[in-house]
């Protein structure tokens, strides 16, 4: 027996999700670390549950405008996935788009779209990867350094091209209020040779035991260097040297080189994980 309860009040809901979502601390690094790091003025678009037989088996959080987190959840048959589909349309009919497990994703998005006379547009294809120990460290030919405010003008292009890249777009006035709070928060990291940065990485949604790592980009001028490589290294061991026993980062699939660099570095792969919308089809 399937039921999809809806919350409006966040403490219930992140009282009752925690101890589910940090069972898999990686494959859940995105639902789990939003929970973790809400704002008190900031309130969910979504937030609910999904119980298998009584147990809570399938977590749903939407804060983004764009997509509804899958957390990773127990298993379910494609009859119970048909029934997911249908309870979770009746309570939210207007879900623009999906971002969790491959499989479920997947075949979660194939059923809502059915009920919203949509087609599944494939955002990215991702994978998440998990590390406990850096198995190839930064090179001694650079530094990392917190970025400043001096760098602020030019960190804000870099994650507009960052952004552009992962088929995200952004304004330059949104570039700019992230890149002012990651400075101010010395989440955002540059790697530098003799003094310029030439690649910059952000640490983010920390959990109990895990943090990520994001907004890794390097100018294409700088490319081909191993600086990204350096930069995440660094900041990776920086964040285990401070205490967190796991990093966890998403990798766009379509692009092998990082997939490569990642894995070389130490990170391994916990769970693939697709960003599907929901688009009018073509002839409406």
């Amino acid at each position: 027996m399937l039921e999809l309860r809806r919350y409006s009040d966040f403490s219930l809901f992140k009282r009752d999700v925690l101890p589910f979502l940090e069972q898999h601390e990686g494959e859940n690094n995105l639902p789990l670390g939003v929970i973790m790091n809400m704002k008190p003025e900031q309130k969910p678009l979504y937030m609910g549950t999904v119980n298998k037989d009584g147990k809570l088996a399938l977590v749903l959080l939407q804060t983004h405008p764009r997509q509804l987190i899958l957390s990773k959840s127990l298993p379910f048959a494609t009859e119970e996935i048909e029934e997911i589909a249908k309870k979770l349309y009746e309570s939210y009919p207007n879900i623009p788009g999906i971002i969790g497990e491959k499989w479920l994703a997947t075949a979660l998005a194939e059923k809502i779209a059915k009920l919203q006379h949509r087609r599944v547009h494939i955002q990215m294809k991702q994978r998440i990867y998990a590390l406990k120990k850096v198995k190839r460290p930064a090179s001694k030919r650079g530094v990392l350094r917190p970025a400043q405010m001096s760098d602020m003008e030019m960190l804000c292009q870099w994650f507009v091209r960052f952004c552009e890249d992962v088929k995200l777009p952004t304004s330059a006035e949104e570039a700019a209020q992230a890149v002012q709070g990651a400075i101010a928060n010395q989440q955002i990291y540059v790697w530098t040779i003799d003094g310029e940065p030439v690649s910059m990485a952000r640490w983010a949604r920390p959990t109990k035991t895990n943090v990520t790592i994001n907004w890794v980009y390097t100018p294409p001028e700088k490319r081909k260097n191993g600086y990204a490589s350096d930069c995440v290294a660094a900041l990776t061991q920086q964040l285990l040297d401070s205490g967190y026993k796991t990093a966890s980062l998403y990798t766009d699939l379509d692009n092998p080189t990082s997939n490569k660099i990642y894995m070389k570095i130490g990170y391994e792969p916990v769970m693939d994980s697709m960003l599907l919308l929901f688009q009018k089809e073509e002839n409406q």
